[in-house]
């Protein structure tokens, strides 16, 4: 099967070992006579229980003649897996239905627009590229809210801290609230945020900070000693599971890592918003919200290997540890890690070192960044326990 053809044996195909090869299938014929009560909890149970993550582009549209369009267009990288439970049968439909209540239309730019159930509890909504106004973003949100069964829309969002056009368009989300938008629509936006239960701030770094050569990694200026390969690699996956502490043997050498730009601007420029929202810290219902870094290197651009080569599978994040690995070996071989021998990793750690996911660090953990550069700057992150998040291929 593909498992056994893979070189690298990552931790991703440890913790998600594939059911369908060794779970037999075994059918209960004496489900229907059931009472309702016990095939309410036998769907409830079936139900998928894994976060899922989902990757989105959000867009300004324009109105068209008859004014009928909602004023933003949506698309989305890579859809969820269907859930069965959704089509069996009345009872199990409607059990769906109370978990994954909210209903987000995607691709809605094509001629064959898709609607997927989000569970608003557990799914998380990425908007990787945000460089909207504050009119188009908060249709799109309020637009979720209201179509929410018990009224909260989207709880977990999560935003790239990276991206160029990210940061500037969050900054004028405090600047243009209350000049574009009406009191009702501000008002409505303020309970939104009241209820929201987590705001990601994703950074995701260039491949080179995994093999400590390149501009932003720390071992080209020496503020690392050692490899970086225990950074998790972000893929283009949906589904994960999130763990408390990184749950890998091999902790990572966290010291010092040199990241571009400060992940902390973007979520200065969310607070400045809420804070024009009149919620301060002591307004938070409990439990507030809670605001974090995620930290990973992105499996999508790099010297690596083309842009178009996304690690989208466990083979392709395969044919990905591979090419790292080369370059790991040259590294050694012929560069500046002859001069460390230390370095190198063991067999277990190559594998277990590697994962498909990303860090996830607390409000807070960069508020020390040393800015050492214009644009750069250096993070002492040693005695660290990062949350660990492990995608699911």
């Amino acid at each position: 099967m593909e498992a056994s053809q893979l070189r690298f044996k990552t931790l991703n195909q440890i913790h998600f070992p594939n059911e369908k090869l060794s779970s037999p299938c075994v059918e209960f014929h004496f489900f229907t006579c059931l009472p309702p009560e016990l095939k309410i909890k036998v769907w409830e149970l079936s139900l998928p229980y894994r976060r899922r993550l989902f990757t989105l582009r959000l867009n300004h549209e324009p109105k068209n003649e008859a004014g009928l369009t909602r004023g933003y267009k949506v698309s989305i990288e890579q859809l969820p897996r269907t859930i069965p439970q959704s089509s069996v049968c009345v009872e199990s439909r409607q059990v769906t239905r109370r978990l994954f209540r909210l209903p987000l239309q995607v691709n809605t730019d094509s001629d064959r627009p898709v609607t997927i159930w989000i569970n608003p509890d557990s799914d998380h909504l990425f908007l990787r590229r945000f460089d909207l106004e504050i009119t188009t973003f908060a249709h799109f949100i309020l637009d979720l809210k209201n179509s929410d069964v018990q009224g909260k829309g989207a709880l977990h969002i999560a935003f790239d801290s990276l991206c160029r056009t990210s940061v500037p368009s969050l900054k004028t989300l405090s600047v243009d609230l209350a000049n574009k938008l009406p009191q009702e629509t501000i008002a409505a936006l303020r309970e939104w945020v009241l209820g929201m239960q987590s705001i990601w701030f994703i950074h995701l770094l260039s491949s080179e900070s995994r093999l400590g050569s390149g501009p932003i990694s720390g071992t080209g200026n020496l503020t690392i000693k050692g490899l970086n390969r225990s950074i998790p690699v972000f893929p283009h996956a949906v589904e994960f599971d999130l763990f408390e502490e990184d749950i890998r043997p091999y902790q990572p050498s966290l010291k010092s890592h040199t990241v571009f730009y400060n992940p902390t601007s973007a979520v200065k420029a969310w607070e400045a918003m809420e804070n024009e929202l009149g919620i301060r810290s002591d307004t938070w219902p409990q439990p507030a919200r809670q605001i974090s870094h995620i930290l990973a290197v992105t499996a999508r651009q790099g010297y690596l290997r083309p842009a178009s080569a996304e690690v989208r599978c466990a083979k392709t994040m395969d044919d990905y540890l591979q090419l790292e690995q080369d370059r790991t070996r040259d590294f050694f071989d012929r560069g500046a890690g002859t001069f460390f021998p230390q370095w190198r990793e063991t067999e277990d750690q190559e594998n277990l070192l590697s994962a498909a996911g990303f860090w996830l660090f607390p409000y807070g953990t960069f508020d020390t960044l040393d800015e050492r550069l214009t644009g750069k700057a250096c993070q002492d992150l040693s005695g660290q326990r990062p949350g660990l998040g492990l995608f699911e291929f």
